[in-house]
C-alpha cells in the first residue's frame, strides 16, 4: 500500500513538473505566428507591400485577400468579315466559355511606392495561342452563319485574352450611363467600343499578341478615335501581304534562329516559333505552283502525307501538315535539311524534286500548316506601360494536354503622366471602378463583369 502511495505521489510530481516546464517553454520560446489565411473581400483590395510581388510564386499572392468576380454575358453573336474563320469561340457567351462552366475568376492586388500589381486567375478548358494564322485549305467555321469559302488562303484561329477597363478621364459616359455607376458599360456607345465622352484605359493581356513579350496591350478609347493603341510603338504588326486582307497570304515566316526575348522585368526567355514570329524573313515561293509539285505522280509528298496534308496517303500514314502550328515550327532550312536526310522515309521522292521548285513546294507545305497572322517587336512609349507575367510556358506551347488554369500578374507604374492612361496619384485610401472581360479564342465576343472596385488600403505602420 505504501509503495502504491509513493508511486502515485511520484506520478503527480512528474505531471506537475511537466506542466510547469511546458509553461516556461511557451513563455520563453514563443511559437511563430500562423501564416495569414486569405479572406474573400467585396472589392479588389490592394495592400501596401515593401517587396514587389513580380512573380506568380511570390509569397504575397499565397496569403493575399481575394475578390471572386462573377461573370455574365457582355457581348455575343458578333462575327468577323469574310476570310476570318474559327475566330469566335466565345460567340455564344457563357455557354461557349470553359465548356459552359463557371471560369471562377479570382483577383488579388498589391501596391508599393511606385507600382500597382494585379493578379488574375481563371479556368479555361483549352488554350488558344494563335491569332488569324494564314492557312491554305483551312477548316470551315462551325457556325452555320459563317459559310466563307475555305479555298486558298484564310485567316484561322484566335487567342485567349483577359482585359481590364478603367476610367482614365474620370467622366467617361455612354448611353448606358457613367463609368462610376455602370463600369465599363460606359466604354460602349452605339454598338461601338467607344464612349460618348471621356477616356477609357484598356489593359488587354493577349496570349498571342502581347504575353510572349512580357506585356499586356495598353489601349485607349474615346469618342473621336474609338479603340486604338496608346501612343508610341505597338508590339504587333499584321503579317498579311495586303494589310487587313485575310485572303492575301503571309508576308513573312520564321527565319530559323532562336527567338530570344528580354522581358521588361529583365528576364530572358525563348518563344515558340509555332505560334510567334519575332525573327522574320520574307515568305518565299508560290504555293499554287507548290501544290502541283506536292501532288506530282512521281515525286509528290501526297504519296505519304495525303492530298490535303492530312497525314494519310496511298503509301500509308505520315506526318500531318494541315494543323495550325505544325509546319511553321520548322524553318525553311530545317525542312530542306530533314527532307534530304535518310531519316526521312520519303527521301527518294524529295531527291527528284526540281531544284527550282523546292521553295514553291515548301511554301505550299508551310501554308497547309499555317503561318502566324502577326509578327512581334518590342513596344515603346505609352504602349509599353503595362507589364505581364503568366503561367504559360512560351518556349513550347502545349495545346495537346488539358489546360485548365490561367494565372497572370499585371504590373503598371502608379502615376506615369501619360494622357492616355489612368493615373493612380497618391492612391492610398482611394477607390477606382473597373471592369473585366474574358475571351476564349475570340476578340469580338466576351464575358466578364461591368463594374468592380479597386481599393488601395492604407499603409500599415
Amino acid at each position: 500500500m505504501k509503495n502504491f502511495i509513493r508511486h502515485q505521489a511520484l506520478l503527480f510530481f512528474v505531471i506537475v513538473f511537466s506542466l510547469l516546464a511546458f509553461a516556461c517553454e511557451d513563455k520563453y520560446f514563443a511559437k511563430p505566428p500562423l501564416p495569414k489565411a486569405p479572406v474573400e473581400t467585396s472589392t479588389l483590395e490592394a495592400s501596401f507591400v515593401s517587396s514587389a510581388p513580380m512573380t506568380l510564386t511570390d509569397a504575397y499572392w499565397k496569403s493575399a485577400d481575394y475578390l471572386r468576380v462573377p461573370v455574365a454575358d457582355l457581348n455575343k453573336n458578333a462575327l468577323y468579315s469574310d476570310g476570318f474563320l474559327n475566330m469566335t469561340n466565345t460567340f455564344a457567351g457563357l455557354s461557349s466559355f470553359n465548356k459552359g462552366n463557371d471560369p471562377k475568376v479570382v483577383m488579388k492586388a498589391a501596391y508599393d511606392n511606385n507600382k500597382l500589381y494585379i493578379y488574375a486567375e481563371w479556368i479555361d478548358s483549352d488554350i488558344n495561342p494563335s491569332f488569324a494564322a494564314s492557312m491554305l485549305l483551312g477548316p470551315p467555321d462551325p457556325l452555320p452563319t459563317k459559310s466563307d469559302s475555305t479555298g486558298g488562303w484564310t485567316a484561322q484561329g484566335n487567342s485567349d485574352k483577359f482585359a481590364m477597363a478603367f476610367d482614365a478621364s474620370g467622366n467617361a459616359t455612354s448611353s448606358a450611363g457613367t463609368f462610376i455607376d455602370k463600369g465599363c458599360a460606359a466604354s460602349c456607345h452605339n454598338n461601338q467600343m467607344r464612349p460618348a465622352s471621356g477616356l477609357v484605359d484598356i489593359w488587354s493581356w493577349d496570349l498571342s499578341n502581347s504575353d510572349a513579350l512580357g506585356y499586356a496591350k495598353d489601349m485607349v478609347t474615346d469618342a473621336t478615335s474609338g479603340l486604338i493603341n496608346d501612343g508610341g510603338v505597338g508590339m504587333t504588326e499584321s503579317n498579311f501581304k495586303v494589310l487587313s486582307n485575310p485572303r492575301s497570304g503571309p508576308a513573312y515566316e520564321w527565319d530559323g534562329t532562336d527567338q530570344s526575348v528580354i522581358r521588361p522585368d529583365g528576364k530572358t526567355l525563348l518563344i515558340d516559333p509555332a505560334y510567334y514570329i519575332l525573327n522574320k524573313t520574307p515568305y518565299l515561293g508560290d504555293p499554287t505552283k507548290g501544290k502541283k509539285v506536292y501532288t506530282h505522280a512521281a515525286y509528290g509528298c501526297a504519296h505519304c502525307h495525303g492530298e490535303d496534308g492530312g497525314g494519310t496517303g496511298p503509301s500509308g500514314e505520315a506526318t500531318a501538315f494541315a494543323a495550325i502550328g505544325f509546319a511553321r515550327k520548322y524553318s525553311r532550312a530545317g525542312i530542306k535539311s530533314f527532307a534530304a536526310n535518310d531519316l526521312h522515309t520519303g527521301v527518294t521522292y524529295w531527291a527528284q524534286v526540281p531544284a527550282g521548285s523546292v521553295d514553291d513546294l515548301i511554301a505550299y507545305i508551310k501554308g497547309l500548316g499555317s503561318i502566324p497572322g502577326t509578327y512581334l517587336h518590342a513596344p515603346s512609349g505609352s504602349c509599353a506601360d503595362v507589364w505581364s507575367v503568366s503561367n504559360v510556358a512560351k518556349a513550347r506551347i502545349n495545346t495537346v494536354n488539358p489546360h485548365t488554369l490561367y494565372q497572370v500578374v499585371f504590373v503598371r507604374t502608379l502615376s506615369n503622366g501619360n494622357g492616355d492612361d489612368i493615373q493612380f496619384t497618391s492612391p492610398e485610401g482611394k477607390s477606382y471602378p473597373f471592369g473585366i472581360a474574358l475571351m476564349n479564342g475570340d476578340s469580338k465576343n466576351h464575358i466578364g463583369s461591368l463594374k468592380q472596385i479597386l481599393t488601395f488600403k492604407p499603409k500599415q505602420p
